[in-house]
């Protein structure tokens, strides 16, 4: 299962930035699973999305549980995997801009 999990994020590491989401959408849309399962998946992702921003109104991990839900429903939804790979493309050039200092 470990290796299962390092391949993923291995292929999604390597992919290039504005298209790593929609090809691991691409990718999970292959595979086998049928409606409850991506149903399962996207109601899961939602949870998480909520989870996370609890958290980033009380102390606790909040950003990274929203963005693993966010990757959850990503998954599923081909608009959100653009929204996703949009939302790296900004936040890559803001960071790129803001530069040290």
């Amino acid at each position: 299962m470990r290796a299962f999990f390092r391949r993923q994020w291995d292929l999604f590491r390597i992919s290039r930035p504005g298209r790593r989401f929609q090809d691991f959408y691409e990718r999970k849309r292959g595979s086998r699973g049928g409606a409850l399962w991506r149903c399962l998946l996207i109601a899961c992702g939602a949870l998480l999305c909520l989870a996370g921003l609890f958290f980033m109104a009380v102390p606790g991990p909040g950003i990274p549980i929203l963005l693993l839900g966010m990757a959850l429903i990503a998954q599923q939804s081909r608009p959100t995997a653009r929204l996703l790979d949009y939302a790296e493309l900004r936040l890559r050039r803001l960071v790129r801009n803001r530069g040290p200092g």
